[in-house]
């Protein structure tokens, strides 16, 4: 399976972060040093052995096909029926989500249209979050999985900016902050309005107390 260096460190950036999370400093170490010293072919063999990309003709161990079954953790800001959504820990910019079919989808005319539609409401989500100059949208296949980028363009940045390094940390700032964007859509009244508007009706309400009696009267 021909793999470009793009692709590549992404999965390695990917599988260290899981590392350092899984493992104590000393053993993260020994595994960061041995991976980061491979060759692209030796790392690509590694990986098939360690069950995390698929051999020939299969799709079973497929990375993208596991962060949507759970079985690789990830920070998760939205999911459909069709698609899961997840903040990219080597983002363009802040806020960069992938968008992955919960099938494994390897050709961008099969991707499913609830897939695009959640693409569209974490478009939304991040346009109100952190209000950037456009969201961009960009389709692409990484291990034979297809999936969508998206993300916001606050200096016009495009799928071949620079990348970042995000923490877990970071992710779950970005998370919450997404969050708590989707709270303040649905803000109550303040306490002194509600207060204003139930001592209205209570005026009302007396004085047609004081007036209908007198028409009832035999």
């Amino acid at each position: 399976m021909d793999q470009s260096k793009q692709d590549l460190g992404n999965i390695k950036i990917k599988l260290l972060e899981q590392i350092k999370e899984q493992y104590d400093e000393e053993k993260a170490k020994q595994f960061t040093e041995k991976i980061n010293s491979m060759k692209d072919e030796e790392f690509i063999e590694f990986l098939k052995q360690q069950g995390l990309i698929p051999g020939e003709g299969s799709n079973e161990n497929c990375v993208f096909c596991s962060m949507v079954s759970g079985n690789i953790p990830t920070t998760k800001i939205g999911e459909n029926e069709d698609a899961i959504a997840i903040l990219e820990i080597n983002p363009i910019s802040k806020g960069h989500a992938m968008i992955i079919p919960k099938k494994h989808i390897s050709q961008a005319k099969d991707f499913p249209e609830k897939a695009k539609q959640l693409s569209e409401k974490i478009a939304k989500d991040l346009t109100r979050t952190y209000n950037p100059k456009k969201i961009e949208f960009k389709m692409t296949n990484l291990m034979g999985h297809q999936i969508m980028n998206v993300f916001p363009s606050y200096k016009g940045e495009t799928i071949d900016s620079e990348r970042m390094n995000e923490t877990p940390e970071g992710l779950a700032k970005i998370q919450q902050e997404i969050e708590n964007s989707e709270v303040k859509e649905v803000e109550m009244p303040k306490p002194t309005q509600i207060e204003e508007k139930q001592e209205t009706a209570k005026e009302e309400i007396n004085e047609k107390n004081t007036w209908l009696p007198k028409r009832m009267k035999p």
